[in-house]
Order: structure tokens, then sequence, then C-alpha cells
């Protein structure tokens, strides 16, 4: 585990990294699994916003889910992979990668509400796709392969915060005040399956 946050890989010394998918990895049931991720995370007072809209579209609806707690509101970067025990190896790897990337701060907005079919996802998003994460996810990326990890890149990745999920079809429609904030920095995100409860493993900032 990352004893500081920042830009330093505290297992100087690892040589070998497990993989999450290839390799020697185990089989593992569900239950005892965690999600390794990169993202960008909110202030609270923007997650809080984010909380709000939700319930809001909830309700409007006539749906029963409740909007995720803001302590989990995030926008995604890249995947890391899933586990079943804490990640040494992966985790080392990802932060010898992480501490080469170089991106100053930018503005994250979020304009309207939107319905993933594919993954039955009621998010907030962007008609246009934000050049500066999708700059990020692909150097993220990028680093990550040059360790030799799995290779993330996704050229329709669509920079959104979930607010929850319902299979019921969400009408796409604009905020009539957009969400905003300045992301100053990212960070790795232990995500343990089933649980609604996340672990901060790293953090990065983006610099001027």
């Amino acid at each position: 585990m990352l004893g500081k946050a920042g830009n330093e890989a505290v297992r100087r010394d690892r040589k070998s990294f497990a993989f999450a998918n290839g390799g020697n990895a185990r089989k593992f049931d569900d239950a005892g699994r965690s999600n390794l991720f990169l993202a960008i995370v909110p202030e609270r007072d923007v997650a809080l916003q984010a909380v709000e809209i939700g319930r809001d579209v909830s309700q409007r609806h006539g749906l029963s889910k409740c909007p995720r707690p803001q302590e989990l509101m995030h926008v995604s970067l890249n995947a890391v992979g899933k586990y079943a025990d804490f990640p040494e190896d992966p985790v080392f790897a990802v932060s010898a990668a992480m501490a080469t990337v170089k991106a100053a701060p930018f503005e994250v907005t979020f304009d309207r509400v939107m319905h993933f079919a594919s993954t039955n996802a009621v998010v907030l998003g962007n008609a246009v796709r934000s050049e500066e994460i999708m700059d990020l996810h692909v150097q993220l990326a990028k680093e990550m392969w040059a360790v030799g990890l799995t290779f993330t890149y996704n050229p329709r990745f669509t920079p959104h915060m979930t607010l929850f999920y319902d299979e019921a079809s969400v009408p796409e429609h604009r905020l009539a005040e957009p969400v905003s904030w300045i992301a100053r920095e990212f960070v790795l995100i232990r995500s343990f399956i089933g649980r609604c409860e996340y672990e901060y493993i790293g953090r990065w900032p983006l610099l001027d």
C-alpha cells in the first residue's frame, strides 16, 4: 500500500508485477473481489450537488433507485483490474507509472443527464467530450502500457459521473445549472465490489 499520497512509490525494490488479466492470476469468488481504477474525484460540494440531481431525477421519473452517496462520486479514467486480495504488485506498477504523468489542472463540466443503456447507468455527462479528460485518459494508458500493465485505452471513452443504475430509460436532458469544478489531482481507488466502499490508494497532483 502507498504510505503517502502523491508521486511516490514506496516499494522501489519490487521487480515483478502481478497482472489482473493474465499470467498466473488466481481464480477467486466474486464475494472477495475488489476493483482497482484511476479516477477524478469532485470536490465535496460538487459531489453533494450530484447527489441532489440524482435524487431529483429519480423522483421525477418515478424510479425507486437512490443516488450513490457523495463519497462514491467520481469520474473514471482508466481501469487497472479486479483482484481477490490487496494487489501490491499492480499498485506498485501503477504508482511508478503515474509518477511520470504531466498534466495541468483543468475544468470538468457536465451539463446534462444521460442514460447508458449498455450499463443501465444514469449519469452526468456532456454533449461535447472533454479534450483534457481524454488526453489524460490516453496519457495514463500509455504510462501503464510502458510498465507492462493491461492496456486500457478506449477511443469511445465518454467522461461521465454515475448517479445511479436503473433499467428504466431516462430521457437525456440539460441541467438548469451545469455541474463544474477544477480537477487538481487524479487518484487510484480500490472499490470493494458489493460493499459500496472505496479505499484511496494514491493521489497525484495535476501541476501547471
